[in-house]
């Protein structure tokens, strides 16, 4: 064999070599699974293009990681430094993550910024997406890129495990016991996103129609399914979207169904209160002090000031 052809058959190995390596770290020494096809493709590109592939590769890396990022695609992601973030419930777990996500930006020194936000990331961060949201609008490119590509990344799947999700639900039969478990798992889970705000207007506007949808379909095939935190989740969406009418159709349904539980009277009081109706607002309070419903703290604290 000549010299050339014992330098390419090297050069093949190595390249072989390479490849496989980049599987194995990826795969097996990263369990990164989630992005198994990706991974596979760059490893069949780097096998097929011998050298040419792993250049590209590298270079690109390179680029990501030492090269400043310009103009970032961002319009899947709504933000803005007067963005709205979503008023959710918080226990003390999420509001030092909340804290921790805040202090990651304010950093001044750009290393210690991109180091803090990347150990946010890589964090639990399920309740904290509208609070990543922040980091889009900072003064360092590459911290909002980190917090743009995680949330694009966690918008996609939740895309995608709704629409697998709504085909399943399809396949079966709403009477089933199954199915309507499958339905009430769908709307905890879509609940548990949307509820930070994260999407554009229109498609928040969309995904609760879809919401709504799904706790429709229990309440005219299978009501008793129906439960109040399903409720509770869907008149939590159709308020944040101002969509009082649904909010007043679904707060009544709640009541009808569980007229011993205190919340649909407070959700209830919650809508009146702001849209201005004192008439209905003083019926359902009425209501409330007629019944033998527990109340909490609050409530009770809201019983007092009004009687006084």
């Amino acid at each position: 064999m000549t010299r050339a052809g014992i330098i390419f058959l090297c050069l093949i190995i190595l390249n072989t070599a390479a490849s496989v390596g980049y599987l194995i770290w990826w795969l097996i020494f990263k369990r990164d699974t989630d992005n198994r096809n990706q991974y596979v493709m760059h490893a069949t590109i780097m096998l097929l293009c011998p050298i040419v592939g792993i250049m590209y590769f590298l270079f690109s890396f390179i680029k990501y990681r030492f090269i400043k990022i310009g103009n970032r695609d961002l319009s899947d992601v709504e933000f803005s430094k007067k963005r709205h973030i979503a008023r959710v419930k918080a226990d003390e777990a999420r509001e030092r993550n909340i804290v921790s996500i805040g202090e990651a930006i304010l950093v001044s020194d750009k290393e210690k910024k991109r180091a803090n936000m990347l150990n946010v990331l890589l964090g639990e961060t399920d309740e904290s997406y509208a609070a990543i949201a922040l980091a889009l609008d900072s003064d360092d490119s590459e911290v909002a890129h980190y917090a743009a590509s995680f949330l694009q990344s966690k918008m996609d799947v939740f895309r995608e495990n709704v629409r697998k999700t709504k085909y399943m639900i399809e396949e079966l039969d709403i009477e089933d016991e199954e199915c309507q478990k499958l339905v009430l798992k769908l709307i905890k889970y879509m609940n548990h996103m949307l509820r930070q705000n994260v999407f554009t207007k229109i498609e928040q506007i969309d995904y609760v129609a879809q919401m709504e949808q799904l706790c429709e379909m229990l309440f005219q095939n299978a009501r008793s399914s129906l439960t109040a935190e399903s409720y509770e989740a869907l008149i939590g969406r159709v308020m944040g979207l101002k969509e009082y009418e649904k909010a007043e159709l679904w707060g009544n349904r709640f009541f009808e169904q569980y007229p011993r539980l205190l919340n649909p009277y407070k959700l209830r009081l919650k809508l009146y209160f702001e849209t201005g109706n004192k008439e209905k607002f003083f019926e359902v309070f009425s209501q409330l002090k007629e019944s033998s419903v527990a109340v909490d703290n609050k409530t009770l604290e809201l019983i007092r000031m009004i009687q006084q």
